[in-house]
């Protein structure tokens, strides 16, 4: 029987920190480097001070190599390579290392709690003993299944991140809207803007309306938004679907470098056909 583990990135988050198989995961970590902002990023400065670094090869290839003392199997599961490059330099690193572990690279078209959900899965799955060709084929299977929409208010760090130009990132703050995105097939796209919270409510309502069964629901809020505010919220899911699991998390440190510490998302999976 293979002896997997799972190695993801600190932008991941989990829905519990004991979910079963946890001790097989692994986590490697991102770099934060003090920004120093050019040109118009020095009119957008403020409140940014730190832009995360990803992973070298050559630590990716540390860890392949200590993991490897007791893991024939390691999937790599990172966040979205089309919101990070650490996808492809942990295939570079692969390519490097020579000992007898099989090192799998998936890029998870996802972050934060959709991320945590797949290395959850795939953790619970090793745990249960499935060869490695089916807990490869059950994520590669569950990754379109895994639904995020979030509200980004400060498009500053979007700009900062290098997904919009500073001007743009400026003139949507000074606008005051509340732009609406979704991550589909691992990139960030617009979708809409909304004036006030209760507009923002009801498009997240809207988005969980389209599914019948999901098999986890969690919401993401800004680390200045309390639970008093997301309440509404909460009662719509558990009167509407009190058979899905619901979670509520602050967000993660690394991913409000590059998506703004007051964002607030909802975070879907569903069960696939």
């Amino acid at each position: 029987m293979s002896n997997v583990c799972i190695l993801t990135d600190s932008t991941v988050q989990f829905t519990h920190a004991h979910f079963p198989g946890h001790e097989r995961v692994f986590v490697i970590p991102y770099d934060l480097q003090d920004n120093k902002p050019q040109g118009d990023e020095t009119r957008m400065h403020k409140g940014l001070t730190q832009r995360l670094i990803s992973p070298t090869p050559q630590e990716f290839v540390r860890f392949y190599a200590r993991l490897n003392h007791k893991y024939d199997t390691i999937f790599v599961l990172t966040l979205s390579s089309l919101l990070n490059p650490a996808t492809s330099l942990a295939i570079s690193a692969s390519l490097q290392f020579s000992n007898h572990a099989t090192i799998d690279v998936i890029d998870s078209q996802t972050t934060g709690i959709g991320l945590g959900l797949l290395v959850q899965a795939a953790a619970a799955a090793a745990c249960e003993g499935v060869p490695p060709g089916e807990i490869e084929r059950r994520m590669r299977v569950s990754i379109p299944h895994i639904y995020m929409l979030f509200c980004i208010p400060e498009l500053r760090y979007l700009a900062q991140s290098g997904y919009m130009d500073y001007s743009q990132a400026l003139v949507g703050e000074m606008m005051g809207m509340l732009p609406i995105f979704a991550i589909e097939e691992g990139r960030l796209t617009p979708l809409e803007k909304v004036r006030t919270q209760r507009h923002l409510f009801e498009s997240f309502l809207e988005f969980m309306n389209e599914f019948e069964a999901p098999t986890h629901i969690a919401l993401v809020r800004g680390v200045s938004q309390n639970i008093i505010r997301t309440r509404p919220l909460r009662q719509y899911v558990q009167e509407t679907f009190p058979n899905t699991p619901f979670s509520e998390h602050t967000i993660a440190p690394h991913l409000a470098v590059l998506i703004g510490p007051q964002s607030m998302g909802l975070v879907i999976m569903e069960k696939p056909e």
